[in-house]
């Protein structure tokens, strides 16, 4: 083989592993959207929209490094019968779109990552203001443990996700990645980003009911 183009190989291999976020959360398979089943004769527990929140952590271009960064939640609710989850839905305000790893000083910079992230290239925020869970099953797998399968909704297009959330008493827990081009979240950059950009979005969910 060339030496030049081992050379080549190897930096482009460095570059796109040098900084690139690594993480246990487990991965969602986006599956065509399931059928809702109506929450007839079902309790509704409201959650706390204040201290509910969703982080979130992006691999930037080339790989260099990881983004971190948060959205709030609008409105949602549990369905609960005989005491047990048993659906729900949560509304996301993408306007809330917020990175927060960057140094307070580069404000032009910081202003420039969230507008592109809010702009057609990626969220067209918009036209689409909310994205939304909707739960459509849950099945409860230890004393703190639910395996919950919901539409996710993201721009124009919705699909089934299937994650393992924890429940504390009235705090719920979930982490999972997906792949933001399941969701038509498909800026790639030029020729040459396609190869070294992560297709990969972290969410960290931490929601309470009242």
């Amino acid at each position: 083989m060339n030496r030049v183009f081992c050379m080549v190989l190897w930096s482009i291999l460095t570059i796109s592993c040098m900084g690139k976020h690594q993480s246990d959360a487990q991965k969602v398979v986006a599956q065509p959207a399931a059928e809702l089943t109506r929450g007839f004769g079902a309790d509704t527990l409201s959650i706390n929209t204040t201290k509910s929140k969703i982080d979130w952590i992006a691999t930037e271009m080339r790989g260099a490094k990881s983004r971190t960064g948060k959205i709030s939640l609008i409105d949602g609710y549990f369905l609960t019968t005989n005491n047990e989850i048993a659906g729900g839905k949560f509304i996301v305000d993408m306007e809330t779109m917020d990175v927060t790893d960057m140094p307070v000083h580069e404000k032009i910079a910081l202003k420039n990552l969230i507008n592109h992230l809010k702009s057609d290239d990626f969220f067209n925020v918009a036209f689409y203001p909310v994205s939304i869970l909707e739960i459509t099953s849950v099945e409860s797998l230890e004393t703190d443990s639910l395996k919950i399968s919901g539409n996710l909704s993201i721009r124009e297009i919705t699909r089934n996700i299937e994650f393992v959330a924890r429940q504390n008493e009235k705090h719920f827990t979930a982490q999972f990645t997906f792949n933001r081009l399941d969701w038509n979240i498909a800026y790639e950059g030029s020729w040459a980003d396609k190869t070294l950009i992560d297709k990969e979005v972290e969410l960290s969910i931490s929601v309470y009911v009242d």
